[in-house]
């Protein structure tokens, strides 16, 4: 192993931006290059002589599409839906928590299925292995003027995954529909009522699915047929071909965590994360155990996941639950509740299950890690996988022009923030030297590649105490601003309401979903990259 395989990780310099302006879709790449890539994508995989747990990769991902295949096209008939006949050819894959998405992710599941070509499959994983306390829909309602109210569904302890949560009763579904129609009822606004009038009927829930097997038939009832299968994270961790995965760490688990949080710590330096928990938590190790990046199911909650290296045991909840395996067959393997985090189910996704993995804004930075993690410890250059993501506001009526100023109003109160040089009179003698000072220091710190970090703190700093300085003369402006700013969100309600994209599918017909598609099929959605 390289002593410090941080030194060469080639990080991306570009990222995906979420929309501000409605509808709009952006994707990375281009939705026109997907095909393609997946194409890449599986003859690089199937070719690698990459070995994981005691199997060739490519033999590996021939035998997870023998199992996971025709389990996912069950899966999908025992929720009461229509499942195309699954074929090995193309396999592209997305995967969500079960919850009530919004648009800019339910673009997800619509650009999958408009992929998908003859002979392909999509493929959904609900990540049913992750801990979601609540899950609720944000609702707009009038009381005086505009807001925003959630009305819960369901909720769940802290670490309780979604698999151990039972779909919700009749009476509990019906107070949900309720309170949703009495929010709804004081805006009478058709456009948003409409949608809501077909949703609001929610297919029975299947015995035994879950919560997790419900939200997916109520989305899905409400997308229509469509070419993919789904299958819960719980259902695909108890696979042979997931063992395999699991048993190639398991067996080299402290290599494996120190590896990742090398990798972690290089990410949080390049792209300037100061949070310990971002993108994922980082793996103790100590000189007698490693943590392992899976979770363990025990008690109807999840627990970390750690490899005891001198007694060879698994070990979560303070105590021991088992052998550390022998081999991907071992039985000690065969009967444990392990579930993959996040890094883990994306490796597992990408390297072994399909061909192309579509990732939303937060799957698509975390995995930028995630490919250093499989390049160091597999071994083998991790695919590359597709990002995309919509805003899609909901239409109430007057608020477009409306909205338009009360967000160019926002815009300006920031940038008077930051750059309140531009708003000086262009008479302003007295200002004029603190202003050339600032954009010297701006080109400097863009110039310059050999600054030093105290340097270029240095330049910021004082670039900030300049815009304080600053903004002292643009004190009416701000002023000014802030008040037209209160007039238009007293008129037309508030901004937050009226351009929040994160209300559920429920609100939403799904032709205008799938007209987020079309604008990545037609190329209008643009790719959403900046430097």
């Amino acid at each position: 192993m390289n002593p410090n395989p941080a030194a060469r990780i080639e990080w991306p310099a570009l990222e995906l931006e979420i929309p501000t302006t409605s509808p709009a879709a952006v994707a990375a790449p281009a939705f026109a290059r997907w095909l393609d890539l997946a194409r890449a994508n599986r003859a690089a995989l199937d070719a690698s002589a990459v070995e994981l747990g005691g199997l060739r990769l490519g033999e590996l991902r021939r035998r997870a599409r023998r199992e996971l295949l025709p389990q996912a096209a069950a899966y999908t008939r025992a929720l009461g839906l229509a499942a195309p006949e699954p074929s090995e050819d193309v396999i592209v894959g997305t995967g969500h928590q079960p919850v009530l998405v919004h648009p800019g992710i339910w673009v997800k599941y619509l650009a999958l299925a408009r992929l998908v070509p003859p002979g392909g499959t999509g493929f959904n994983l609900i990540v049913d292995s992750d801990a979601i306390e609540e899950i609720a829909a944000e609702v707009p309602r009038a009381n005086g003027r505009l807001e925003r109210v959630r009305v819960p569904l369901a909720a769940a302890g802290p670490e309780v995954p979604a698999e151990a949560v039972a779909a919700p009763h009749a009476a509990r579904v019906r107070e949900f529909v309720a309170a949703i129609d009495a929010h709804l009822a004081t805006i009478a606004e058709p456009t948003v009522t409409d949608p809501w009038q077909r949703a609001r009927t929610l297919p029975d829930s299947p015995a035994g699915a879950g919560i997790a097997g419900a939200v997916t038939a109520w989305r899905r009832a409400l997308e229509g047929p469509r070419s993919y299968i789904d299958l819960p994270v719980s259902h695909l961790a108890r696979t042979a071909s997931f063992r395999c995965f699991v048993h190639a760490i398991l067996q080299d688990a402290r290599r494996f965590a120190e590896l990742h949080n090398t990798c972690l710590a290089a990410y949080r330096n390049h792209y300037g994360v100061r949070t310990a928990a971002q993108p994922f938590p980082d793996l103790a190790v100590d000189d007698g155990r490693a943590e392992a990046p899976f979770w363990w199911i025990a008690g109807g909650r999840r627990w970390p996941l750690f490899v005891d290296l001198s007694a060879r045991c698994l070990c979560a909840d303070g105590r021991e639950v088992g052998p550390l395996p022998r081999d991907a067959d071992d039985a000690a393997l065969a009967w444990t509740q392990i579930r993959p985090r996040a890094l883990t189910l994306t490796a597992f996704a990408r390297l072994v299950l399909t061909d192309l993995f579509i990732h939303g804004i937060g799957g698509g930075r975390y995995d930028r890690a995630t490919d250093a993690v499989v390049r160091e410890f597999f071994g083998v250059a991790p695919p590359r996988y597709a990002t995309v993501t919509a805003t899609l506001f909901l239409p109430f009526a007057g608020s477009g022009p409306s909205d338009d100023a009360r967000r160019h109003a926002r815009r300006t109160l920031l940038d008077l923030q930051h750059n309140p040089d531009r708003y000086l009179p262009a008479d302003d003698g007295p200002h004029r030297p603190l202003v050339a000072e600032k954009w010297s220091l701006i080109r400097r710190l863009e110039a310059a590649a050999d600054l030093t970090r105290r340097q270029r703190r240095a330049a910021t700093q004082r670039i900030r105490e300049i815009n304080t300085i600053l903004q002292v003369a643009v004190a009416d402006r701000v002023a000014e601003i802030q008040q037209a700013a209160r007039r238009l969100d007293a008129q037309h309600g508030d901004a937050e309401v009226t351009a929040y994209r994160g209300y559920p599918f429920l609100f939403f017909p799904v032709t205008a979903a799938d007209a987020l598609v079309d604008l990545l099929v037609d190329g209008a959605g643009g790719n959403g990259m900046r430097e």
